[in-house]
């Protein structure tokens, strides 16, 4: 027996179940459905992976190929460095020869200023006027540039991430303006340290403050415009 018409106003017109689950099996597909976005970065993600191995496999021939290149010249310079280190020992022997000559040349003047004032006192003459070298000090510039010593190789330098948790690595900055440095930073920098445990607390901390502070002022600034609205035009 069909129900009324009275009964179908009283309870309602059935529902199609059938267009229902047609349409519940639509909008399920689209919920599961990646956006755009998503897949977009998750592309890029992928990319960059890739084009950061390629720059390490790049950085890291040419960081051997660098080292080999130290390595050579390092030698080449230390057999420089011999030659040169020669050159100021036969520069010096040369120099301390040259002073002992001017030293003994300045003894002869000396000399024979003595025996002309001694000759001048016994027998009563005049005293030559003889020249009188002024003092070496006076006239020649004996400074000399100190030698080199021994210093440890420049401590590395490190840089802090942002999240103020002390995460440091290297910045290499050491050697900034060389060839290695140049190589470094087209490989780029090695990845921060994970995050412990600890760390990770924290910023899941820190960004729930956050989502309570923007929370909050969201609630202030909808009483407030609540609060204006209720004052009217002519009384605000």
């Amino acid at each position: 027996m069909a129900p009324s018409d009275e009964v179908n106003q009283a309870v309602g017109e059935s529902p199609n179940y059938d267009e229902l689950e047609r349409e519940a099996k639509q909008l399920r597909q689209i919920v599961a459905a990646r956006s755009e976005k998503e897949i977009a970065a998750e592309k890029l993600a992928r990319i960059e992976r890739q084009l950061a191995a390629r720059r390490e496999t790049e950085g890291t021939a040419a960081a051997k190929g660098r080292m080999v290149g130290i390595r050579r010249a390092v030698g080449s310079l230390m057999n420089e460095y011999g030659q040169d280190r020669k050159a100021v020992e036969a520069a010096r022997a040369q120099l301390s020869e040259a002073i002992q000559t001017l030293n003994a040349r300045a003894g002869q003047i000396r000399q024979l200023h003595a025996e002309d004032a001694a000759l001048a006192d016994r027998f009563g003459l005049d005293r030559t006027e003889l020249p009188q070298p002024r003092e070496p000090e006076a006239e020649i510039n004996m400074a000399l540039p100190k030698l080199w010593f021994g210093r440890p190789t420049p401590p590395p330098l490190i840089e802090l991430d942002d999240t103020g948790l002390q995460r440091e690595r290297r910045s290499y900055r050491e050697v900034e303006g060389s060839e290695a440095y140049r190589i470094i930073q087209t490989a780029g920098l090695k990845s921060w340290p994970e995050l412990t445990q600890e760390q990770r607390e924290v910023l899941a901390e820190r960004e729930e403050d956050h989502r309570r502070e923007r929370a909050e002022q969201a609630v202030l600034a909808r009483e407030a415009a609540f609060a204006l609205a209720r004052l009217g035009p002519a009384r605000r």
